[in-house]
């Protein structure tokens, strides 16, 4: 059987140094140096999450993630915030959560992001092969750094709009995210009511507009499913929940087991986790917080009330606190090693006719 392999996939493949357009999307505090090295070890691009790392931990990430695999990778950080930060809706939701982080042993306790710009200056001095930027857009004098450096870079876009935005910034590809994905939305540009566009009605007008190759990110479980966005225009997949059960994964293990009793309407957009709009598979936490009105801060005053909750939640394996992040499809999730996962995507895509 004779497989299509698209001017755009090659073109991927070429660019990043990969056997396969296939990669792991960037899930904070699960694609970690061990999921990212299976993903490439398969002949993919595997992404370490470095959104909460510190510089140095970035660092040791990074070196970690060189002694498991010499093929390429990406990193993925999250651009600064744009706009002033929200103080206000942080107090409030800290005021209404104030018994319950008492409890956790977090009270009163901030989560701040990392330095990006330090970030930035590690995965230079370390000489990784690309970039990925997600939240706040590819901006130019970023941009101008990671070029200079010979440095790949990805951005990420939600709608036609932020397309031509980043095409603008000069990635190299652009992950087009579909409102079926799970985890945070990644708009830029737009308002979150406009960020909510169907993969399938994304795909093809963002690859007519873009000049270089656009990955498909939001429900693929399937290579079918990416054959489908091979299809439509796509040069490439992101795929993230498909993982979240793999060995690989540091999603924590009541997290895992969501996924065994997931179905095709579990999962359902909040913004209690960050203070953007997030899918995940609700639990008490979720439904606790919108009812006492915690959960409307902006990012990331939202996002530095609620990490310590999240992380003292699956310190102290609270699975009614925790935050279980994933894309709809979750019910086709399977606890299989991530080299197996991707090879079954990368197959089933040949066996519906496109080389992957």
């Amino acid at each position: 059987m004779t497989l299509f392999l698209t001017p755009e996939t090659a073109q991927f493949r070429e660019t990043f140094g990969v056997a396969h357009a296939l990669m792991n999307a960037p899930m904070a505090d699960i694609a970690g140096p061990a999921l990212a090295a299976a993903v490439s070890n398969a002949g993919g691009l595997g992404i370490l999450a470095a959104d909460f790392m510190t510089p140095e931990e970035t660092a040791a990430a990074v070196k970690e993630l060189r002694g498991l695999t010499d093929r390429p990778f990406a990193v993925n950080v999250r651009s600064p915030a744009r706009g002033a930060f929200d103080e206000k809706g942080a107090a409030e939701t800290e005021e209404a959560l104030e018994a319950l982080k008492a409890d956790l042993g977090c009270a009163g306790v901030r989560f701040s992001l990392p330095d990006f710009e330090k970030q930035l200056d590690v995965l230079i001095a370390l000489k990784v092969s690309a970039v990925s930027v997600t939240f706040g857009g590819l901006r130019e004098v970023y941009a101008e750094k990671l070029t200079a450096a010979g440095i790949r870079m990805i951005a990420a876009a939600t709608t036609l709009r932020e397309v031509k935005v980043m095409r603008s910034a000069q990635a190299h590809c652009i992950v087009v995210q579909g409102i079926e994905a799970g985890g945070p939305r990644l708009n830029f540009e737009v308002a979150d009511t406009e960020a909510q566009v169907g993969l399938m009605s994304l795909i093809g007008p963002a690859a007519r507009v873009s000049n270089v190759p656009v990955a498909a990110s939001g429900g693929i479980m399937t290579g079918r499913q990416a054959a489908a966005a091979l299809m439509l225009g796509a040069g490439a997949v992101q795929a993230g929940t498909v993982f979240l059960a793999a060995p690989e994964s540091g999603a924590h293990p009541a997290h895992k087991r969501a996924l065994q009793f997931a179905s095709d309407s579990t999962t359902r957009l909040t913004r209690v986790a960050s203070g953007r709009l997030t899918r995940v598979i609700a639990n008490g936490l979720i439904e606790a917080a919108e009812e006492a009105r915690a959960d409307r801060a902006a990012y990331p005053a939202q996002l530095s009330v609620m990490r310590p909750v999240e992380v003292a939640a699956r310190r102290e394996n609270r699975d009614d606190l925790m935050e279980f992040a994933c894309g709809q499809g979750a019910c086709e999730a399977r606890a299989l090693p991530a080299a197996q996962i991707a090879e079954k995507l990368i197959r089933e895509c040949a066996e519906a006719g496109f080389d992957l």
